[in-house]
């Protein structure tokens, strides 16, 4: 299986594809890796509205990411913005027009979850001790997470990027010396004084940094000690020899700054991005960091081929033959893992609300997410016809030709037209595999509606039935999902009665 992250930050946004290795051992090979310098904090207006030159860059790094994963095999790319569209006050609406313009939807997380993927990252990259903090340092914001060798237990989110501090005090780009340092650090501590005590060093902590100007300042380091050329990833630095490349840079002229290897191409913003880890490491007590490369697009990636190992290992021996049926016609898999998760949940929480189906309408639902967009291959135009005729020719082994025919039409009405008595292969089915297939379609709609923006992060929380209908609470949805599942819910009103989406 392969796969494809990108995220898209202030700074910088970052493509990789990897490949899942044999095994249910979580390992991946990394295939291909593309950096874009977006730099969208240039293209802010004072409020934080991304400009219309900030959309023609992202459009241009969108449109690259996914060519170059499509040359790889991959048929779509995850992809989560961070702090530039998270504070947007037009982030929706650009997501939405970057999904027009180059059928990619950059989903919008939250710091924590930016926290907690970027750990995840980092846990694949370095070592980690039963206690760690990370400073996971963007273009507009730092967060903060503490957690163990597994996963993150706190996480904090300020707005302390590197772009952002560097544009608040404009001097950190000229030779302003120690007041820029100092002013940037009152800065830093003022804002993080409050939530300090949940991130200072303990006995045994072990303190790391992420962000290009963790990496940066790792290489200029490493040329002072005479080691150049030694890979970054889990380089030591001190706090001093930190203190130190800050004050040297800070003196400088930016024409000498940039000359400075390691940092050249951050010379703009080094000086405000160092002053905020430098303050921040301060207060917190750090005296050594270990410099990670493994960050946010690395926990997208382990997180994304964990979902669907999750996924794949609970499937029936017939159900692992649908699973290799939607590789060999390209569907993209964690887009259908996550849609057969959905319709399976929202299946279960019908019955417990006192629905009535057959045993076998949750194998059948199962495959019919699994292979819904396996037309795709044929062509969009009416992929959800072009995937039921797929479906019928596939050879699926353990169903019978009923179950398969039923398997096809589910997924044929996943889209579109609903069930109707004028579609010779519906009508001719009994009526109890009609009333069947009526019901576990409207269920798989809603579920495809609520993974619109292939974003994977839907979660059912609770379905309730009332006097007026259904209430269906999710959590993680993007606004994409929550619409995308209203636009779908048309067959469920028809079988079950009005749905009302909260999230």
């Amino acid at each position: 299986m392969r796969v494809a992250v990108a995220d898209v930050g202030t700074n910088s946004s970052h493509l990789l594809i990897a490949e899942a290795l044999p095994g249910e051992t979580g390992d991946y090979r990394v295939i291909d890796a593309l950096k874009d310098r977006t730099r969208l904090g240039e293209c802010l207006d004072a409020d934080g509205t991304l400009n219309p030159e900030g959309e023609d860059r992202l459009a241009s790094a969108l449109t690259r990411f996914r060519e170059l994963a499509s040359a790889a095999g991959v048929g779509d790319v995850r992809v989560y913005a961070t702090s530039a569209l998270r504070e947007a006050p037009n982030g929706p609406e650009v997501a939405e027009r970057m999904r027009e313009r180059t059928g990619l939807y950059p989903a919008v997380i939250s710091g924590v979850r930016e926290g907690e993927l970027t750990y995840l990252g980092v846990a694949q990259s370095v070592e980690l001790g039963a206690d760690n903090v990370l400073l996971d340092l963007g273009g507009g914001s730092l967060e903060f997470v503490r957690g163990d060798e597994a996963q993150a237990r706190d996480v904090l989110s300020l707005p302390l990027g590197a772009i952002r501090m560097s544009r608040a005090y404009p001097e950190t780009g000229k030779a302003g010396g120690r007041a820029t340092v100092d002013a940037v650090g009152a800065h830093v501590r003022g804002a993080l004084e409050p939530h300090a005590g949940r991130f200072r060093a303990r006995p045994g902590t072990r303190f790391v940094l992420s962000s290009g100007t963790a990496e940066a300042a790792a290489e200029a380091i490493a040329l002072r000690r005479g080691e150049g050329g030694s890979a970054i990833n889990g380089t030591r630095l001190t706090l001093a020899e930190l203190a130190q490349l800050l004050a040297d840079l800070a003196r400088q002229r930016p024409a000498a700054r940039a000359r400075v290897p390691g940092v050249e191409r951050r010379a703009d913003i080094i000086v405000g991005g160092l002053s905020v880890l430098h303050a921040a490491l301060s207060l917190l007590g750090a005296q050594e960091v270990v410099v990670s490369e493994g960050a946010l697009r690395e926990g997208m990636l382990v997180e994304e081929l964990a979902r669907f190992q999750n996924f794949s290992s609970g499937l029936s021996t017939r159900q692992r033959s649908v699973l290799a049926t939607a590789g060999r016609f390209g569907v993209n898999l964690a887009h259908a893992g996550q849609v057969a998760e959905l319709s399976r949940g929202l299946l279960e929480k019908l019955l417990q609300n006192g629905e009535l189906f057959p045993a076998e309408a949750r194998s059948l639902l199962t495959a019919a997410a699994a292979l819904h967009e396996s037309g795709q291959i044929v062509s969009q135009s009416a992929h959800h016809k072009h995937s039921a005729y797929l479906i019928r020719h596939a050879g699926l082994r353990g169903f019978s030709p009923q179950e398969v025919e039923l398997i096809a039409l589910l997924a044929r009405y996943h889209r579109k037209s609903p069930p109707k008595a004028s579609h010779p292969e519906y009508q001719v089915l009994a009526p109890e595999h009609r009333a069947l297939i009526a019901r576990l379609a409207a269920i798989l709609r809603v579920a495809d509606g609520l993974d619109r923006a292939h974003a994977g992060s839907t979660e059912l929380v609770e379905l309730r039935r009332g006097a007026g209908g259904w209430a269906l609470s999710v959590r993680g949805a993007t606004p994409l999902d929550l619409a995308g599942a209203r636009d779908k819910g048309d067959l469920w009103m028809r079988e079950f009665g009005p749905l009302e989406l909260q999230g």
